[in-house]
């Protein structure tokens, strides 16, 4: 149950494998650790479960021997409270203390607008515009791609009747809905569109449904795509619009997200638009890029410019000689 609440459709496979990778793991003796009993996993077994699995046939593999303690140390301890008369009574949880391997964690790359709007462009022309739809909205609302192929996304949050002038986006991991402001009346009667580049997109998607993105199954008939299918319509549209490598829709979503740092939003402002609830989670998508590099550098330099032109140390703060060590000195009145 926790397993199916917790963690989403497209992450489950990659789960699953890392689970299997430990229960195909050999002992001496030859036997499947999967098929032992639960109890008879040490905390030295742990250890040398997770050595043997940093090793790989292709060299090694940090990463996932490190996934693997960690996905252990949940599961070990969420079965614990069901039947905890199958683990061991001195030590239960094995996986508590393994000592995991310094490694450098890579960071998710992350597209720009540019990129983002050359495929979008390009997926219309080539008659994908639920490509470009998800895309966009992954971009420029912060939705998790999951979700937006999943149809968390409807027409009718989309300048409804009764807020004619939001989107609203739901996020499914989080259970918050963020509604964006689309346009703003200004006094003198103009009004500023915020997203006019996204709204164009998604003039071109059809209305096949409540939801907006969907994929037409038969005339008449509609249904979500598969995770799979849209991840294989992106890399191929990729390709042909000799886009970057590393444009993925979670790239789209990571480079919404450094866009909100570019733009010098405060922490409460980002956490705003992206509904993350805490400040940890919320950083972890923004990439150091030369933009905010540039940014920062400028403001560390009017810093320093600030301090060489104040008054120096010599003049700050002295006081007259009048009153210096001692009580002012009377003025004399002649009689």
């Amino acid at each position: 149950m926790a397993y199916t609440k917790k963690v989403a459709v497209r992450s489950r496979r990659d789960y699953e494998w890392a689970m299997t990778l430990l229960c195909d793991a050999l002992t001496k003796s030859g036997d499947r650790v999967g098929s032992r009993p639960i109890r008879t996993i040490t905390p030295r077994g742990a250890d040398k479960l997770y050595q043997k699995i940093v090793i790989g046939p292709n060299g090694r593999r940090d990463r996932t021997a490190e996934k693997v303690v960690k996905l252990c140390r949940k599961a070990w301890r969420v079965v614990h409270r069901l039947f905890p008369d199958e683990f061991a009574k001195d030590v239960p949880n094995p996986w508590l203390g393994v000592t995991l391997e310094n490694r450098v964690k890579k960071a998710k790359p992350a597209v720009t607008r540019d990129d983002v709007y050359d495929f979008a462009h390009g997926c219309i022309a080539a008659g994908e515009p639920e490509v470009a739809a998800v895309a966009v909205i992954c971009f420029e609302w912060l939705q998790r791609p999951e979700n937006v192929i999943a149809s968390y996304i409807k027409w009718s949050d989309y300048r409804a009747p009764s807020a004619p002038t939001i989107i609203r986006v739901a996020h499914h991991k989080t259970g918050t809905v963020a509604p964006h402001p689309l346009e703003e009346a200004l006094p003198d009667g103009t009004t500023i569109k915020f997203y006019a580049d996204a709204e164009e997109v998604l003039a071109a998607v059809p209305r096949r449904g409540v939801s907006m993105i969907l994929r037409e199954v038969s005339k008449g008939v509609a249904k979500p795509f598969a995770f799979p299918t849209m991840q294989h319509k992106v890399q191929r549209m990729r390709k042909k619009l000799d886009l970057p490598a590393h444009f993925t829709l979670d790239a789209c979503r990571h480079g919404g997200m450094t866009e909100l740092e570019e733009a010098e939003l405060t922490d409460g402002q980002g956490r705003a638009l992206s509904t993350h609830r805490t400040q940890q989670s919320y950083e972890g998508y923004a990439k150091r890029t030369a933009k905010r590099m540039l940014s920062a550098t400028r403001k560390r330099h009017a810093h320093r410019l600030a301090e060489q032109n104040e008054p120096g140390d010599s003049v700050r703060n002295e006081a007259p000689e009048s009153v210096r060590n001692g009580t002012p000195e009377q003025k004399k009145i002649s009689t």
